[in-house]
């Protein structure tokens, strides 16, 4: 299976991968440990490729931060028309 990301769910899959991998070099402590290793294994030998597209690989909490800057303004905008009469 290959994986396709783009932009913040790049970031997720990354992330994801990640933890994946942690819990499966990690020795089980209890039963619970022990099915997260094998589906977590079983996740990472399936996966044969990942692809990121427009990934702000280094730049995260800037990304995050520019989005949210952006969503704020949009909502604005949006408010300035819903209290118009003429809307």
């Amino acid at each position: 299976m290959a994986l396709v990301a783009y932009s913040f769910g790049g970031l997720v899959l990354k992330s994801l991968v990640v933890e994946a991998w942690k819990h499966e070099h990690q020795r089980p402590r209890n039963d619970l440990d022990d099915e997260i290793h094998k589906c977590c294994k079983k996740f990472l030998n399936n996966v044969k490729g990942v692809v990121f597209y427009n990934v702000p690989h280094a730049g995260g909490t800037q990304f995050l931060s520019n989005y949210f800057t952006w969503q704020h303004q949009r909502i604005n905008t949006l408010n300035q028309y819903a209290t118009q009469s003429s809307f």
